[in-house]
């Protein structure tokens, strides 16, 4: 019965010559053929792994010999990132353990998107400096902004060297005798007692 199908499609120009076996049925090839992944395909029969949609003339790529469509691909086997969960299909960082899509590795408290000057970690969340520091940094004890360079201890708290200074007159008392008034310093001349000379 084939060979008189194959002889009465060969009259009217129809080659009907077997181009293969299909890969996924295993029965004979005659007409269309998709050719991939080193194998032959009916047509109908070259389909994702993952949906079974029919794959035919559009992109798909291939793991572990399978075929997949374009978004079941990215959907099983990208990496995730860690801001939206989407697969990350172009460039991406990767941070702290983690990949981000690049537009999504910012600064968990501003949204800053980060420059040259990097970023620091807290608890693996990414801050931009200033945010860091103001957020995590100890504070001064006079002005109260955040300490990021060097500093004094003194009265159970932190101090920006400039900023550690008498209450009442503003001079520096680094490396003077001082007072300690209502926690902060005060100058012996301030307070009224004079400062011992050094012999």
């Amino acid at each position: 019965m084939l060979g008189n199908l194959q002889a009465d499609m060969s009259r009217q120009g129809v080659n009907t010559s077997q181009k293969g076996c299909c890969n996924a049925c295993d029965k004979p090839i005659v007409g269309q053929v998709i050719t991939a992944l080193g194998k032959t395909w009916h047509p109908e029969h070259f389909t994702c792994a993952h949906c079974s949609q029919e794959l035919g003339t559009r992109n798909f790529f291939e793991r572990e010999g399978k075929p997949y469509c374009e978004p079941d691909y990215h959907n099983l086997f990208s990496p995730r990132c860690a801001y939206c969960n989407g697969p990350i299909l172009d460039k991406c960082v990767t941070a702290l353990e983690k990949t981000w899509h690049m537009d999504h590795f910012f600064c968990a408290q501003c949204g800053k998107q980060f420059g040259e000057e990097g970023f620091h970690e807290r608890e693996g969340k990414p801050y931009c400096r200033d945010d860091y520091f103001d957020m995590f940094a100890p504070k001064c004890g006079a002005c109260n902004r955040a300490i990021m360079e060097n500093y004094i201890s003194a009265l159970n708290a932190q101090w920006h060297p400039d900023c550690f200074v008498c209450r009442d007159c503003k001079l520096a008392v680094q490396g003077k005798s001082f007072y300690a008034v209502e926690g902060k310093p005060v100058c012996p001349a301030c307070i009224g007692a004079e400062e011992e000379e050094d012999e």
